[in-house]
């Protein structure tokens, strides 16, 4: 009878000790992944090298007006079917003081193409895309603009995300 009872005392003093060491480890592995919450996320720090000085119209300068930063917007752009190169004019503006990254992507979230860094004043006439693409139309396609500072620590700054229609003929 006596050895019925320290087995049982012994299985509850081991089950309380793993109890403690499982809360004890959730604890220690939330504050391990929250150490980065609070920080704002860097790029990745490469300046694209494929991208070229853009001449397309360019926006007046906002003298007296706060300084925001400016996202090109469209309503549709036209690829060619089964190709992987295509014709684009993806752009930083010359007005802004940020960094972008553009990344093109279809409505289901698959990412067609992914910049790197963009200066202001550069951008793409042309890119490569990561899939041939069938025609049809794909609304709700997504042109998602990251912003990051242009100092050592390229600290992330709000960025946007533009709707348009992507039309493959």
């Amino acid at each position: 009878m006596k050895q019925k009872k320290d087995k049982k005392i012994w299985k509850t003093a081991l089950l309380i000790f793993l109890a403690g060491l499982l809360v004890g480890g959730g604890v220690y592995l939330g504050m391990k992944l929250s150490d980065g919450a609070d920080k704002p996320a860097k790029s990745t720090g490469a300046v694209d090298s494929d991208a070229e000085d853009w001449q397309g119209v360019k926006e007046p300068e906002k003298g007296g007006e706060s300084a925001g930063i400016a996202i090109p917007g469209f309503k549709s752009m036209t690829f060619r079917a089964g190709e992987m190169e295509q014709a684009v004019n993806l752009y930083n503006p010359e007005v802004n003081d940020c960094y972008f990254i553009m990344t093109l992507l279809l409505p289901d979230g698959t990412e067609l193409w992914k910049s790197d860094l963009v200066k202001p004043g550069k951008g793409f006439y042309t890119i490569t895309l990561n899939q041939n693409l069938e025609a049809g139309s794909y609304p709700d396609s997504t042109l998602k603009y990251q912003c990051y500072m242009m100092n050592d620590e390229q600290t992330e700054l709000n960025g946007s995300e533009v709707k348009f229609e992507l039309i493959v003929e």
